[in-house]
């Protein structure tokens, strides 16, 4: 617990941060638009190249610990689609970007110290399985969700899926997946400098967007969005690491310590991940703002009943 709140701390205290220094007048709204951009349009994709170069899977199979994982994102990201799109009655966009914060977690700010924490080396390679693939997963599926969502054109016809396709293509984050992925396949190391900066780029992308949406927090009303931003909460807390636990128990039967680590990865709040891209699409930032918020208040509950429920 006392692990829990120590890492809660200074995630939500950067948010704090940024929301009275707007309120101050010294951040204003361009200026939390302005840190979002740069951090969707450069810092994100220089995380997502380096994380491509570096990854070195390891010789064990995978797919139960995927299966399990992601299928419980799966019925976690329509749960929340469903539940705002149709009970809140929100529109389709908005929709999109609720199914995505219901199954995105915080992964590098809590998922990874509190597995640690529990778990120490026993976790490791689990752990790595997950983050080796989350990312760019989530990603390239939360992106296409949300191009498609913002398509005008009735019906699936060619011009809407060439329309998607640019959108995806043109994407920072797919652009910085994707190029990663060919470096490293051509052999080829990175010039010093250049990692360098890449480095600098992906450790500023975490603190910026924080900052970036503490400011939103003090822009954007959450008024006329708490229905939603708690009903994308409550599925992102428990119907995600239940999922998890249902699957790599009853399904896939995949070794406790797998199990225990993808419970706790779901157990995470919504990822910051998921605020730029409301930003980035201009859809629903005080829904997502509140859950973000919301959620990593509450997480050291959801993390909490993840421990007991996984063994102690």
């Amino acid at each position: 617990m006392l692990q829990a709140i120590d890492t809660i701390a200074p995630v939500f205290g950067l948010i704090v941060i940024g929301f009275l220094l707007s309120k101050a007048g010294v951040l204003g709204k361009m200026a939390s638009e302005g840190l979002s951009a740069v951090v969707f349009t450069l810092c994100l994709p220089a995380l997502l190249f380096k994380t491509m170069t570096d990854i070195d899977m390891p010789e064990q199979n995978p797919w139960g610990l995927w299966g399990s994982y992601f299928g419980a994102v799966a019925i976690a990201w329509v749960a929340g689609w469903a539940a705002v799109r149709f009970l809140c009655k929100r529109d389709a966009p908005t929709g999109a970007i609720a199914g995505v914060a219901s199954a995105y977690a915080n992964t590098a700010l809590m998922g990874v110290p509190i597995i640690f924490a529990v778990m120490g080396d026993a976790g490791a390679l689990p752990l790595f399985l997950i983050l080796a693939v989350h990312l760019p997963v989530m990603s390239l599926f939360a992106t296409i969700h949300l191009e498609w969502t913002h398509r005008t054109e009735p019906g699936i016809r060619l011009a809407l899926l060439t329309s998607i396709a640019k959108g995806v293509l043109s994407n920072p984050i797919i652009i910085g997946l994707a190029s990663g992925l060919l470096w490293r396949l051509s052999g080829l190391a990175l010039p010093s400098a250049a990692g360098k900066v890449l480095t600098l780029l992906a450790d500023a992308s975490v603190p910026c967007a924080l900052l970036a949406m503490g400011t939103a927090l003090s822009h954007y009303s959450v008024r006329g969005t708490i229905g939603p931003a708690i009903a994308v909460t409550l599925i992102k807390l428990t119907v995600h690491p239940v999922a998890v636990w249902f699957l790599a128990a009853k399904v896939f039967v995949i070794p406790h310590d797998w199990m225990r680590v993808a419970v706790l990865f779901a157990a995470a709040p919504t990822g910051i991940n998921t605020f730029i891209l409301a930003t980035r699409y201009q859809v629903a930032i005080g829904m997502v703002s509140g859950a973000i918020a919301l959620g990593t208040v509450l997480s050291i509950l959801s993390f909490s009943a993840a421990l007991w429920a996984t063994g102690g």
